[in-house]
């Protein structure tokens, strides 16, 4: 199994600290940049990785 970069898995802590501060679920968050709440579970795991266009 590869291990996620730690960037990745940086990232991925801060889209979930910032989704959890603004009471938002996986799936509305999903929903509000065009992905399945699967691919936020992925970005947030930091097994996939975030494009920056997605991040702004």
């Amino acid at each position: 199994m590869i291990m996620p970069h730690p960037v990745d898995v940086t990232v991925g802590n801060r889209v979930r600290e910032f989704r959890i501060r603004k009471g938002l679920s996986q799936q509305a968050l999903g929903e509000r940049v065009g992905v399945s709440f699967q691919q936020i579970q992925k970005y947030e795991r930091g097994t996939n990785r975030m494009g920056s266009s997605r991040l702004v």
